[in-house]
């Protein structure tokens, strides 16, 4: 019965696109509208940072704060740094990424795997090498604590892989706790933010290739929030009366 009641409402989800309306009557957006707003936003200010970073006054910003990492940074804040630049590496996020996967299969949940794996993928092979060779942009040489990876550096992959996976697993994180949401879109995005700072804290980028690593992936969760919603828009109600005829 739950089977058929799920083939029923699905002709509904992909029709509706109704904003969710607040109970204390205040006006919202509704999800997708705010998904397509931050993609927009998101993109637009990925496309103006690769516009202006070459440019004052954030090319004066980005040596500046390169030089006085190298110059003053703390043996500390290197190490501090360096756990987290791992866990951002393909290797953290890959390992956190398949058993994501996992789980979700496991639980039968197979499109939300197949969601998963998909917006993150195209976080991480959009950005390495496609984006990076386009931009062609060299890497710090002020002076690194770790060896400089071959790769260009604008955008910078650590800071667009976390933020599309730690934004995948909010969204999933989210549905789950609804009323925990504010906590988990907090974790998330200090997590996010922490692989970011880390690779200005180790030198191995320059403070807007983070900046834009961040945006492209947001938009990539912004953009797959968009596509999971035509087919995942939440539980839809089922009349009393079409429980009772198809019982």
């Amino acid at each position: 019965m739950r089977l058929g009641q799920e083939v029923q409402a699905l002709p509904r989800r992909l029709r509706s696109d109704r904003p969710y309306a607040p109970r204390n009557g205040a006006t919202d957006l509704g999800p997708r509208a705010r998904a397509l707003l931050l993609l927009v936003a998101a993109l637009a200010a990925f496309l103006l940072l690769g516009l202006g970073y070459d440019h004052e006054p954030l090319a004066t910003i980005d040596a500046e704060v390169s030089q006085w990492v190298a110059a003053n940074m703390p043996i500390a804040f290197e190490w501090l740094a360096r756990p987290f630049s791992w866990i951002g590496g393909w290797i953290g996020l890959t390992v956190v990424s398949v058993a994501l996967v996992a789980v979700l299969a496991g639980a039968r949940r197979p499109w939300d795997a197949l969601w998963s794996a998909a917006t993150i993928v195209l976080a991480q092979v959009a950005v390495t090498p496609f984006l990076k060779e386009a931009y062609d942009r060299p890497r710090p040489a002020a002076g690194s604590a770790v060896p400089l990876p071959s790769s260009d550096a604008y955008p910078s992959g650590h800071a667009a892989s976390a933020a599309a996976t730690c934004g995948v697993l909010a969204v999933l994180a989210a549905e789950r706790w609804p009323d925990r949401r504010r906590a988990i879109w907090a974790a998330a995005a200090v997590l996010a933010f922490a692989i970011g700072v880390s690779r200005v804290l180790l030198n191995v980028h320059f403070l807007t290739d983070v900046l834009a690593g961040w945006c492209f992936g947001i938009a990539c969760v912004a953009a797959a929030v968009l596509v999971r919603s035509g087919f995942v828009a939440g539980p839809i109600p089922v009349r009393p009366e079409r429980v009772s005829r198809g019982s």
